[in-house]
């Protein structure tokens, strides 16, 4: 059986309605965008109606008896939400370790296919109408992909899915996954022997360096070559696409409209203020305290677990192009008009630069902060909805968690038993890495619901336990890295070894079998897939549970 497409010679007005029809099928996969979007606005909308109804049966049980409810009916319903529940914990669960999540698999896949449905619909047997459509159809995609990328807060995919640039940027990478495919279909049926497809190689070859640049082993191993590569072919395969083919002007230039926008946005959000930089003893950490004009303050001070992005703009060794590099740090603290970033010296050139001016512990630098970035829902409002709540937090992943720990404590502080409704679980590798936190905020007061676990305590800090690059490691003495006293933080005595994970979600989880439970973590990754391990069995038997990871997996 012969191949099912061929070149077929078509009439004048046959070209034309086959020039229509690419147009058109343009335009659905530009327009099926909104699809999703208005999916999830309806799901939001009856979570919302459903919420509603239940307050009102919570209200009218108080002044009267509850309207019955046949036993098999509210069981079936009690089943069917079990079975939900699961459904959406399996969802949120890797494919495979590295390899993102299980939603994001499904979700792509079925885009895919809808995408793959457009481009053969209607082609006939016209191996060129395949051809083109097939690029038609991909590069429709392209400003709904740089849509997804923006990281503005005036970004309209933050508002309409109620979530943050940290969760669109994952559908960034499945969209532009999707799309590169497409593209290279269309290089591999289109005849090389015109300038439109020689353009078209150009761009398939340039983006498919951006996809190998952009995998997670290379973001690993520098985050700055990735961010080169992803910024610089970002844009000039635009231009090439603008000239492969007419018909694509309004896509690139859509896309392009939408990168300047958003440039200008970042640009208005960042501010260049001195930056103390002081290291912190018998560690790799830094802390960097920067002060915030009054007029930027309230934006700083007004949601729980933000992050920026720093950068070095008059940094002579990266020059100009540096003004556009930076990396994300979360803010551990906001108080008295400065801002606390707790980081750790790896081999990137940021942390190398600040820990190199961090000179006998303390420095000042010029920096660039751009932000601040958080994530629109309020976690602390969803995590208050539950009957308890978990946060566990690893190494420095606490300058994410503890805002938002700070922030419970004051919401249930004034409840009766209101503190017992919360455990805050931290695992650092030694005294020494928790003592920045002894100074925020009463962290560590009496009572407090907060265990503190220390992996490595009792190991001597050396040379070799910095990251292989921080500059000035192989001039720091021995004696500079004396051990604190064993086990102990902000007066609070600290396990020693790592947290029993299971044991600890147990003993969440075993209090009553109605109820609700909220986990936040923010760490590891290892530690992350241990953490929601020890849970699913009790998603299993149904229980209702918040989750919620941050991370940085750009």
């Amino acid at each position: 059986m012969g191949w099912w497409y061929h070149i077929v010679t078509l009439e004048p007005e046959a070209e034309v309605d086959r020039r229509n029809l690419i147009n058109r099928y343009g335009l659905y996969s530009q327009l099926s965008v909104l699809i999703p979007i208005a999916a999830y606005q309806i799901y939001r909308l009856a979570l919302w109606l459903r919420a509603r109804k239940q307050r009102a049966d919570v209200a009218y049980s108080v002044v009267g008896e509850p309207p019955a409810t046949p036993q098999s009916s509210h069981a079936s319903l009690t089943a069917l939400q079990a079975r939900w529940r699961a459904a959406q914990w399996w969802l949120d669960g890797e494919l495979a370790p590295d390899w993102g999540l299980r939603k994001r698999w499904i979700v792509g896949g079925v885009w895919t296919l809808w995408m793959t449905i457009l481009c053969f619909s209607q082609t006939g047997h016209d191996y060129l109408h395949l051809a083109k459509r097939i690029g038609r159809v991909a590069a429709a995609q392209l400003p709904f992909h740089y849509l997804l990328s923006i990281r503005t807060r005036y970004s309209p995919l933050t508002a309409l899915f109620g979530t943050s640039h940290e969760n669109l940027i994952h559908w960034h990478q499945v969209c532009g996954r999707i799309i590169m495919m497409f593209f290279i279909a269309h290089g591999l049926l289109t005849r090389l022997r015109s300038r439109h497809a020689i353009t078209g190689l150009m761009a398939i070859g340039l983006m498919s360096i951006l996809m190998s640049t952009s995998i997670q082993l290379v973001r690993r191993w520098s985050y700055r070559v990735f961010f080169l590569f992803h910024l610089v072919i970002g844009l000039v395969v635009l231009p090439i696409l603008f000239f492969h083919a007419k018909p694509l002007a309004i896509y690139t230039s859509e896309a392009l409209a939408i990168f300047i926008v958003d440039r200008v946005l970042r640009r208005l959000a960042t501010i260049i203020e001195p930056a103390t930089i002081t290291r912190i003893p018998h560690t790799d950490l830094l802390k960097v305290q920067i002060s915030i004009p009054e007029s930027r303050l309230a934006r700083y001070q007004g949601s729980y677990a933000q992050h920026v992005f720093v950068g070095f703009p008059s940094d002579r060794r990266f020059g100009e192009v540096n003004r556009l590099l930076s990396n994300p740090f979360t803010i551990a603290d906001v108080s008295n008009g400065e801002l606390t970033l707790i980081l750790r010296a790896g081999r990137g050139p940021t942390t190398q630069t600040l820990w190199s001016h961090a000179d006998k512990y303390i420095s000042k630098l010029m920096v660039s902060l751009e932000g601040p970035y958080s994530i629109k829902e309020s976690i602390v409002a969803r995590a208050l909805e539950h009957d308890r709540i978990l946060l566990v937090a690893g190494g420095i992943g606490a300058t994410f968690m503890i805002p938002i720990y700070q922030a419970l404590v004051e919401h249930l502080e004034g409840q009766d038993s209101g503190l017992e409704r919360l455990n805050f679980t931290w695992a650092l590798r030694s005294a020494a890495e928790g003592e920045w936190a002894a100074d925020i905020g009463g962290i560590f007061r009496e009572n407090a619901p907060i265990q503190v676990y220390l992996t490595r305590q009792g190991q001597p800090f050396i040379q070799e336990q910095l990251s292989d690059s921080a500059p000035l490691a192989e001039n720091m003495e021995m004696g500079d890295f004396e051990p604190s006293e064993a086990g102990m933080i902000g007066g609070v005595k600290a396990a020693i070894g790592r947290p029993d994970l299971r044991k600890i979600v147990d003993d969440m989880f075993g209090h009553h079998a109605h109820e609700r439970i909220a986990v936040l973590f923010c760490g590891p990754q290892e530690m992350a897939r241990d953490l929601r391990l020890s849970m699913s069995p009790w998603v299993d038997q149904g229980r209702t549970v918040f989750w919620h990871q941050e991370s940085f997996g750009w």
